[in-house]
């Protein structure tokens, strides 16, 4: 099956799988409630799963500006930017990782960020470390913009690509 829109596929079934993918990668991706996460996902500009053989194998989920999303780190792009995509969140499952699923999820958003030409944001946690995660936006393009402490024991680095 390989890439699929989250915003059209609306399968509980699937974004149960999804959601587990997203818990399992806690606290290099924020917990949520299964709730929560598929409000993310209605309220994304958009959503991309992969699955390959009927298995859910990672995803990524981003806004737009302007979206009523209360992310402190959304909040910090919504003020540098009129306009952007804001990447909440991306997780693969821990056996796929290093497979190209995740380049795969972020060619398809670099081809979006072109036909919009508007800058793609995210942050990636610094405490705690999530080194991984900071090499792949990196080898992405991804450059540093500045670092902030959210609250004991969570900082992040704020990265964008433009």
């Amino acid at each position: 099956m390989g890439l699929i829109d989250l915003k059209i596929n609306q399968d509980v079934e699937i974004f149960s799988s999804f959601y587990e993918i997203n818990q399992q990668q806690v606290p290099k991706v924020g917990s949520v409630s299964l709730e929560e996460f598929i409000n993310l996902i209605q309220i994304s500009n958009i959503s991309y799963g992969f699955i390959r053989k009927g298995i859910c194998l990672g995803f990524v989920i981003c806004l737009r500006e302007n979206t009523n999303y209360q992310s402190i780190n959304y909040k910090f792009f919504q003020k540098r930017h009129k306009k952007f995509f804001y990447i909440d969140r991306i997780a693969i499952a821990n056996k796929f990782k290093s497979s190209g699923i995740g380049s795969n999820l972020y060619n398809k958003l670099l081809s979006i960020k072109h036909e919009f030409n508007i800058p793609i944001c995210a942050e990636v946690n610094i405490d705690p470390p999530n080194e991984f995660s900071i090499n792949f936006h990196r080898k992405h393009g991804f450059s540093k913009i500045t670092e902030s402490t959210i609250k004991e024991g969570y900082s992040v680095v704020y990265m964008e690509i433009d």
